[in-house]
């Protein structure tokens, strides 16, 4: 009897839950995604790129805005993870768009002046 063996990889089913830390303008913003940290961790890197900090890590953390990346779920543990991860979102991304950072920060910065 024949039968297709089921390959798991680590990498895809152990996501980082320490969500990145920015101040995006006056506000604390918290980055997660539902992959193995590199998007949250590139996204993050663009916002900074436009005017955002990296702040230290902190698990007292309260986030005026919670973004979570999606990524492409590969076992159905890793859905209900996901899931999770984007009940607790404000806004969920389909992916890490530069441009997208660029308006975001710049968006931020905009409140802060008005």
């Amino acid at each position: 009897m024949k039968r297709s063996l089921q390959v798991f990889d680590e990498k895809a089913d152990s996501p980082v839950w320490t969500p990145r830390l920015l101040r995006v303008g006056d506000r604390l913003v918290s980055i997660l995604d539902t992959e193995d940290g590199t998007p949250s961790r590139r996204f993050a890197e663009m916002l900074a790129e436009g005017g955002a900090t990296l702040l230290e890590q902190s698990g007292d953390a309260n986030p005026d805005l919670r973004i979570v990346i999606r990524g492409a779920a590969v076992s159905a543990e890793a859905r209900r993870r996901a899931e999770v991860l984007e009940e607790a979102a404000d806004l969920i991304l389909g992916g890490a768009r530069p441009a997208f950072a660029r308006l975001f920060a710049s968006a931020c910065a905009h409140w802060v002046t008005d």
